[in-house]
């Protein structure tokens, strides 16, 4: 884990970016990171009537962007008067501004709300959070069920669940977790999903505990690797989204520490990060 030393957070100045400014200041706080603020102003686009010619963007007008300026200069300026703060206004595509700021600032951490739809809300992430996690190098905060908090709310992170696989992308995952519970001096509980087996065969109680037995004896084996201390390990059967944030709730977890697969391997637990982002009752990093 290398140290947090800039922290993005994307600004479209809701209630739900404000309900992650208490995290956004946590974590600048402990790792005394300087936070980057962006605000995107997306262009304007012009379909001709005949629909024959291609669309025009047209040029954002100055006094929209010196508007938006002066709107970047107000947000959350109480909540963060005591951290160093840089905020930014770009004109351009959301998704693309926040991957090439993160980049070309070398930010080691986003933070940003992600959101769904009404009665739907555990199946959508929002656009620009689904491809800021699908296209950004670094690890990403994000919270979905933050809409009705403030920004002045005090929070605490003393329990931490780190899903894994037991695969070696799990090992970077897992060293992101543990140093976050030595940084936090939180404890850190791990929990693994097998496969359930089919309902209609006959399985044996020595077949599940030799399952079970195998799953900790591998993930015992990426402790070693990670150099991480002896902890809670807990092994799930069925649908990895609904078993890691069933697990999540049941221990009052703060924070869910994932994998999605920077190197865009295909995994069982990298398939279901934005199901677990979606439907877990506390923020997610994702790795």
């Amino acid at each position: 884990m290398p140290p947090i030393s800039r922290i993005l957070m994307p600004v479209d100045f809701s209630q739900r970016c404000l309900g992650m400014i208490p995290y956004l200041k946590y974590f600048a706080r402990q790792y005394s990171a300087e936070i980057l603020l962006l605000h995107v102003v997306n262009p304007v686009y012009v379909i001709p009537e005949t629909g024959i010619s291609a669309s025009a963007i047209l040029s954002i007008p100055e006094w929209i962007l010196t508007t938006q300026r002066k709107k970047m200069e107000g947000f959350a300026a109480s909540e963060l008067r005591d951290f160093q703060v840089r905020r930014l206004v770009y004109e351009g595509d959301p998704e693309a501004q926040i991957v090439a700021t993160a980049e070309a600032e070398d930010v080691q951490l986003v933070i940003m709300p992600t959101h769904g739809y009404g009665v739907f809300r555990r199946f959508l992430l929002g656009s620009v959070a689904s491809k800021v996690l699908h296209d950004v190098d670094c690890p990403v905060l994000t919270g979905a069920h933050l809409t009705e908090q403030g920004g002045t709310g005090k929070i605490a992170i003393s329990n931490i669940v780190s899903a894994i696989d037991r695969d070696a992308q799990s090992l970077e995952t897992l060293k992101w977790a543990s140093n976050l519970t030595a940084d936090f001096q939180a404890t850190l509980s791990i929990v693994h999903v097998i496969p359930r087996l089919d309902p209609s065969l006959a399985v044996s109680s020595d077949l599940k505990a030799k399952r079970e037995a195998i799953a900790k004896e591998e993930i015992g084996n990426l402790q070693s690797a990670a150099a991480v201390k002896s902890m809670a390990v807990r092994i799930e059967e069925g649908d990895i989204a609904d078993a890691v944030c069933g697990y999540a709730k049941s221990v009052g977890a703060d924070l869910v520490v994932i994998g999605r697969g920077k190197d865009r391997q295909i995994g069982r637990l990298r398939t279901n990060a934005y199901g677990i982002i979606r439907q877990s009752p506390c923020p997610v990093v994702s790795i």
